[in-house]
This record gives structure tokens, C-alpha cells and sequence, in this order.
């Protein structure tokens, strides 16, 4: 008790208070929970993806064709696999990764699209492309999904949209 009657000689109690009341809240605002949400926004760079939940795509661009590929047609879902419509070396070709998750249906047919829009409007580039999902669902394996542009040069796409369905 002596102490605080020689605080109060130091400190004046209107000076006090405001100090501990202020002290009060910053320890409970401190240890007060806080809540994140994530949103996952599947959307860069004029690439849009209309994809079915359970899978993600990610975009691996544009690339001159160095090997020409047949077209894979149909193909079942397998780890580090390629499906391919049929590109022709020095073509272009557009690429993109598409991972599963254990949203996915098993033993479904899935078909990939990709459409763009290189100043006339949206076509679809190259054909769809279909694979089918096994019996047991391999979360988190990815496929990469290449098409044709079908010549060696071409309008810089104002807008892509990839869909999965």
C-alpha cells in the first residue's frame, strides 16, 4: 500500500487510470482470436476457368511445338500424364496443369475446353479433350492438358477460358 501511495506522488490518479484502462484493453484486443478466410480466385491475366470442383487448373502458357504429337484422344487419369490434341512442330501450342481432388467423381469422363478469343470473338482452340477418372481417386496427381493452335504464328489472345465439366 506504501507503494502506491508513492506512486501517486510521482503520478498523478487522473494520469493513472487512463494508463491502466488503456493498458486493459490493448492486452484483451491482443489476445482476442482473430479469423482469416481465404478465396481461391481462379482468374489471371485474362484467363478464366470454369472448372468443376473437383479439380484446379493452373496455366502453363504458350509455347512453340519442338516434337509433334498424335492426338492422344481419350485418355484415363494417371500421374504426371499428358493429353494432347495433335500439335505440329513449330505450331504453337497452349498447355496447362490440371490437378484432382477428392471432389472428383471415380470412373467419370471429364472434358477439358479451351476456348480464346484472339479479337473475333471466342473459338475453341484445337479440340476438347477427355480423360476419365479411375475407380479410386489419386488426389493431388496433376495431368498436363496440351493444344494445338494450328499455325506458327497467331493474334495475342485477348482472353482465354479454360472448362473442365
Amino acid at each position: 500500500m506504501n507503494k502506491i501511495r508513492s506512486l501517486r506522488h510521482f503520478m498523478p490518479l487522473k494520469l493513472l487510470v487512463p494508463i491502466l484502462v488503456i493498458s486493459m484493453l490493448a492486452v484483451v484486443s491482443f489476445a482476442a482470436s482473430v479469423t482469416i478466410n481465404t478465396s481461391t480466385y481462379q482468374a489471371v491475366q485474362g484467363v478464366i476457368y470454369n472448372v468443376v470442383g473437383g479439380f484446379t487448373a493452373t496455366n502453363n502458357g504458350f509455347a512453340v511445338t519442338y516434337s509433334a504429337a498424335t492426338a492422344t484422344g481419350s485418355a484415363t487419369w494417371s500421374d504426371g500424364g499428358t493429353v494432347t490434341t495433335t500439335t505440329v512442330f513449330g505450331n504453337w501450342q497452349y498447355s496447362l496443369n490440371v490437378t484432382i481432388n477428392a471432389l472428383a467423381s471415380p470412373s467419370t469422363p471429364y472434358t477439358v475446353t479451351v476456348t480464346w478469343n484472339t479479337g473475333s470473338g471466342y473459338t475453341t482452340l484445337g479440340t476438347p479433350l477427355t480423360v476419365t477418372t479411375p475407380a479410386t481417386i489419386p488426389a493431388g496427381t496433376t495431368m498436363t492438358f496440351v493444344f494445338n493452335t494450328g499455325g506458327n504464328t497467331f493474334n495475342a489472345p485477348a482472353g482465354l477460358l479454360i472448362t473442365i465439366a
